[in-house]
């Protein structure tokens, strides 16, 4: 589920992306916002987060976010350079440095409590007890 929409990106852009002709066009925005909230649904739900979040506020942030690095893709497809604009960077380092503090747990999403039915990646056991006879530790040798 997409959280943003493409006149959020134009709004944040300040452009008007056309129809069937244009680079990137309407439709091209449309697939790298869906692109960029499956990201961040995918990262969500590594966290723990049922997705797609629903809460108001979740939601909310989420499309800031989804905004932000549907922006940084759109503008890439639209222009061929080395360099990003101070505003594109700046996109670009709030949307990765948000999935970062989601991915450390430092971020939490507002209205949504982390659950995970998820397996731990690991258990810890108790350590079987040795067996001495092949040690020659046993009193019996």
């Amino acid at each position: 589920m997409a959280y943003s929409t493409v006149a959020n990106v134009e709004k944040l852009m300040q452009v008007n992306f056309t129809h069937g002709s244009g680079r990137p066009t309407y439709e091209d925005v449309e697939e790298m916002i869906d692109d960029v909230a499956a990201d961040l649904d995918g990262v969500a739900q590594a966290a723990g987060y049922t997705v797609p979040i629903t809460s108001t506020s979740g939601v909310a942030l989420m499309r800031k976010y989804n905004t932000y690095g549907a922006a940084v893709a759109a503008w890439h497809a639209g222009f061929v350079s080395d360099t990003e604009p101070a505003r594109v960077e700046f996109w670009r380092s709030q949307y990765e440095q948000f999935i970062a503090r989601l991915r450390r747990g430092e971020q939490q999403l507002p209205s949504e409590e982390p659950e995970s039915d998820l397996d731990p990646v690991f258990e810890i056991v108790e350590h079987p007890p040795r067996d001495r006879y092949w040690t020659g530790e046993d009193e019996g040798l």
